[in-house]
């Protein structure tokens, strides 16, 4: 540092106090000025507005190339994407304040950045980037006409900083320095003129050259190289968790407790569009969007509508959330605050500045106050993951606002009782690593034609970690699949339907696997299916018969319906509706059933049958006294929050959200589109025990992760917990049978790693799930602690499309997952 500094002239020593900004001008000649200014003048570093990280990095390392001494790099390190200084404050752990700290610095330095003129005003993330040489910087907040003498600092004992200023636009200093390109070489000439009138001082002029060489020392003037980030939006989304403030929660309104029972309104106040905390909303529970803006509909009509809503949620945007703006309360706003509230219980979030909240009134009404700070999809969707118990409360109020707001109050609310809808990161899994092995194996069924499209979603950790779309509805790619669309199930309904209701009335005393299946249906006494057991009925090890094609008995051998049995006109005694416009007689479940009664009854080992699930639904309905489909969405589907698990989709949602199966040219001469595959199930009037469900993949994930939790969701045990793990451990595995009661578990004896160890190598013993002849699939590990759902209509156009299977498409996604994880 010394020798440098001997090597200095006068006017070098000079220029190292010297530094220019620098942006992201896309005119190269900005580039070329400032490679002369710094051969020219030997200045002493340059200060970055914005840009792009890549071009940045390039300029840097070029600067540095044509300086004779090392430039210092600084940035307008605001705090994008990282929380504003007030919901930093909100934040309680100093080790996490520190952790940001170390990647502001990483990032920076990654950069090629040695100081950051950004407002750091926190302790711990200042020591964090101190000790990674990364200059901080005590940012001015008054006008800089303002600003007092240096010397006011300089007097400090044990101040050992520099001091800096902006002279871009200071009145004070523009005797000295006038704008533009000459900035740098007219204040050296002007200080080397004081120097010669010795009206400065030679001495602080070597000092401080010194000071900066130092710093320059002290940072390490390492090349630009950006670091990796590919964990940042997970460690982002923690900061921001952990501001969201609850300032009301009267009656333990947050987290929302029984879905089953509210009907949810979900308002964007001051915005006319859907916004990212109602997108989030929807995620948890059916809710209905609304909007209010200045001039907006009439807001007696609006409130009219809103008056039939249990519980409203409002997200309130304004314009104020960042400095150069001002409030952004419009008119009105506050009166129809105070009106919402009056209506229903209203949980509000607040997406600004606090200071703000004392002017609304009718915020503090609200049974559930949640404070944001800011607005930006981090925050929106935290706090709509809040309300439904993803996340908890866990920041406190870092000003105080009022009497009844003081710094430091805060609620604590519970955490994780429903899903969470994260980053890979946030549960110990690679990003990268997953989305490249995912998208590999989905795009390569995909291309060999294996299913015109499908959807995936993974979770781990309670959290949703994984959810992609791909490929279209038909192989003719007309309509897109959205996350919103319903597939067809086929056998994974066995266990997300007649399955999960046994467990409820075992739980109750009404149902026992022990038991016999003559005990519950009692249309099999007399025959030889009257003893069999029901826990090898579920196992498949009863001998039961392993399909009967009732359908072929409704159709002639030239291919005809049997007008016995088939109308295409709807009718009292032709009822039941397998397809568009075809109708089979009503009374045709009696033939079924007697169908099943009379099948062969083959050797007491394992073969996979369906048969007997047929039945369960008339055994739910028998011992509940409520119709099969009503007993699970009630007591279960809709306390999970998942409405979009249903039965007989069509007319209730549109064809266009109900994915197609198979064009059907043996059964119902049409494409089978927005009813059951299944035949069979399809002649049970599509409320059925073998197939018969169809769902959205995000609502399939939340009964598995019910599963997974061990029957735990949204704070209720909806079935025990000794239940659940009896059913999902292996039943008779010395008989080489590795399943559950009605789940499918991973296969028996040694394993080789390959992917004949079903459905994957890293499937613990512990999981368990089902597959669906549709091409579906859906699979629990509660060691692993994920949660995973495929959905797909492998069958389009046709059943002898067996791709899938071959290619081992859906268990190789599973194993994916686990070879994701960050160890």
């Amino acid at each position: 540092m010394d020798s440098v500094l001997a090597t200095l002239s006068r006017e070098e020593r000079i220029a190292q106090s010297v530094w220019i900004a620098t942006g992201p001008e896309e005119d190269i000649s900005h580039y070329v000025k400032t490679d002369q200014i710094i051969r020219e003048h030997g200045i002493g570093g340059l200060i970055f507005n914005q840009g792009k990280a890549a071009a940045q990095t390039q300029w840097i390392n070029h600067y540095q190339s044509v300086s004779k001494v090392p430039l210092a790099f600084g940035m307008e390190g605001e705090w994008r994407p990282y929380p504003n200084q007030m919901a930093l404050g909100a934040i309680t752990s100093g080790s996490l304040k520190y952790q940001m700290g170390a990647r502001i610095a990483l990032e920076l330095k990654g950069l090629g950045i040695h100081i950051v003129l950004a407002p750091v005003r926190d302790a711990d993330v200042t020591a964090a980037l101190q000790e990674r040489h990364l200059l901080s910087t005590g940012k001015y907040t008054s006008g800089p006409d303002h600003t007092e003498m240096d010397s006011v600092l300089e007097e400090v004992p044990g101040f050992a900083g520099h001091i800096a200023t902006d002279a871009s636009a200071m009145t004070s200093l523009a005797t000295c320095f006038e704008q533009g390109d000459d900035n740098a070489g007219i204040a050296i000439r002007q200080i080397q003129s004081l120097l010669d009138q010795d009206k400065a001082d030679t001495a602080a002029i070597t000092l401080r050259a010194r000071m900066i060489l130092a710093l320059k020392y002290w940072s390490g003037l390492q090349p630009a190289s950006p670091a990796d980030s590919s964990d940042n939006k997970a460690f982002i989304r923690d900061l921001y968790k952990h501001s969201l403030t609850v300032l009301n929660n009267s009656d333990h309104s947050i987290p929302l407790k029984g879905l089953e029972g509210k009907k949810i309104a979900c308002i964007a106040i001051n915005h006319q569009s859907t916004t990212a905390f109602q997108d989030m909303a929807g995620n948890y529970t059916r809710t209905d969007n609304f909007f209010w803006y200045p001039g907006a509909i009439a807001e007696d009509s609006l409130l009219w509508m809103l008056q039939s809503y249990d519980v409203i949620l409002a997200g309130i945007y304004t314009a104020g959330q960042v400095p150069e703006s001002q409030s952004g309360i419009p008119d009105g706003m506050d009166t129809f605050l105070s009106s919402l509230s009056e209506t229903s219980h209203l949980i509000s979030v607040y997406f600004g500045d606090p200071n703000e909240l004392v002017s609304i009134d009718g915020l503090r009404s609200s049974e559930g106050l949640i404070l944001a700070y800011q607005q930006n999809i981090y925050t929106e969707e935290l706090a709509a993951q809040l309300i439904f118990g993803g996340i908890g409360g866990q920041g406190r109020l870092p000003v105080a606002i009022s009497d009844k707001y003081p710094a430091g109050v805060g609620v604590s609310t519970p955490a994780n009782i429903r899903l969470q809808y994260a980053y890979p990161e946030n549960a110990g899994i690679s990003s990268r690593k997953l989305k490249q092995k995912i998208d590999s194996v989905v795009t390569g069924g995909l291309v060999a034609g294996a299913y015109p499209g499908c959807e995936v979603i993974v979770a781990r950790k309670g959290m949703v970690v994984f959810h992609k779309t791909y490929g279209y509805h038909t192989f003719d790619a007309r309509i897109d699949v959205q996350k919103k669309d319903l597939y067809d199930l086929a056998s994974v309904t066995k266990v997300s339907g007649p399955l999960a209701g046994l467990m409820l009335l075992e739980s109750m005393g009404l149902f026992s696997h022990a038991g016999r299946l003559a005990d519950y249906c009692p249309s099999m006494k007399g025959s030889d299916k009257a003893d069999l057991e029901i826990k090898d009925i579920l196992t498949h090890q009863a001998g039961l018969y392993p399909w009967i094609p009732y359908w072929e008995t409704t159709v002639k051998k030239s291919g005809i319906h049997k007008s016995r049995f088939i109308k295409h006109d709807a009718s009292e005694k032709y009822s039941i509706q397998v397809a568009d416009r075809i109708y089979l007689k009503s009374n045709y479940r009696t033939k079924i059933y007697r169908e099943i009664k009379k099948s062969a009854l083959g050797e007491k080992e394992y073969v996979y049958s369906g048969l007997a699930f047929f039945l369960f639904p008339r055994v739910i309905e028998n011992l509940s006294g409520e119709p099969y489909e009503d007993f699970l969405a009630n007591n279960i589907y809709h306390k999970l929050g998942a409405w979009d698990l249903v039965f007989h989709p069509y007319p209730s949602y549109p064809l266009s959200r109900i994915v197609p199966t198979e064009i059907d040219t043996q059964f119902r001469k049409q494409l089978v589109h927005g009813y059951v595959h299944d035949e069979g199930a399809a002649m049970m009037g599509g409320y059925a025990g073998n197939a018969g469900l169809f769902s959205t993949a995000n609502d399939l994930l939340k009964l598995f992760e019910m599963y997974r939790r061990m029957g735990n969701y949204g704070g209720e045990q909806l079935i025990p917990e000794e239940i659940m793990k009896l059913y999902t451990r292996y039943q008779f595995p010395d008989k080489g049978n590795r399943s559950g009661l009605g789940f499918d578990k991973p296969s028996l004896g040694e394993r080789d790693g390959t992917v004949h160890d079903y459905p994957c190598p890293g499937a613990s013993p512990s999981s368990f799930g089902h597959s669906g002849f549709t091409g579906t699939f859906a699979w629990a590990d509660p060691e692993h602690e994920i949660s995973y759902v495929f959905l797909s209509n492998r069958v389009y156009p046709t059943r002898e499309n067996d791709l899938i299977t071959d290619m081992h498409i859906r268990t190789a996604i599973l194993q994916c997952v686990y070879d994701s994880i960050i160890e």
